[in-house]
């Protein structure tokens, strides 16, 4: 009977040795997550400090005197806001330029992919200077507009991979 209990005790001793263990594991857990929110709170610190130059904070709220706009409203004498309007500008085409083909068709021809995600590739668009989905950028008749624009393209992103297919 000494021997079984001794186990006994023996085991209750395990087990509360090891639910402090545990205790202290989700302590460690939580000073863990402490510090890491810390290390965050400096990153963030870190940013603030490095872009406030960038961001004006002031109000952009004109000061009213509302008193004296009352006084010139009764007294008749209204400030009238004034704008000015351009006038239109007219736009000289030459016969070439109204004539020419344009590069962008719908259907077959060739199209500039930037192949970042090769699953998925954007397509570029002349209409929106920029790159769009499938079906979305610009389609050019021949393959040689197509390389003059990927050209110009290149030299503006000369990291970026970009490649012609025919669609």
């Amino acid at each position: 009977m000494k021997i079984s209990d001794e186990l006994k005790q023996r085991i209750k001793q395990l087990e509360l040795e090891q639910e402090r263990q545990q205790r202290e594991l989700v302590d460690l857990e939580q000073l863990r997550d402490l510090a890491a929110i810390e290390e965050m709170e400096k990153e963030l610190a870190t940013i603030d400090a490095n872009f406030a130059p960038l961001v004006d904070v002031t109000p952009k709220t004109q000061d009213i005197d509302l008193l004296k706009e009352s006084d010139l409203l009764k007294e008749g004498d209204v400030p009238v806001a004034t704008t000015t309007v351009q006038a239109p500008q007219d736009i000289d085409l030459t016969l070439e330029e109204l004539t020419r083909p344009k590069s962008k068709v719908q259907g077959k021809g060739f199209v500039i992919l930037l192949m970042f995600d090769p699953k998925s590739p954007t397509e570029w668009s002349e209409e929106s200077s920029g790159w769009r989905g499938k079906g979305q950028g610009t389609v050019y008749s021949t393959e040689n507009d197509a390389k003059i624009v990927l050209k110009k393209l290149k030299q503006k992103w000369p990291d970026y991979p970009l490649k012609i297919i025919t669609n």
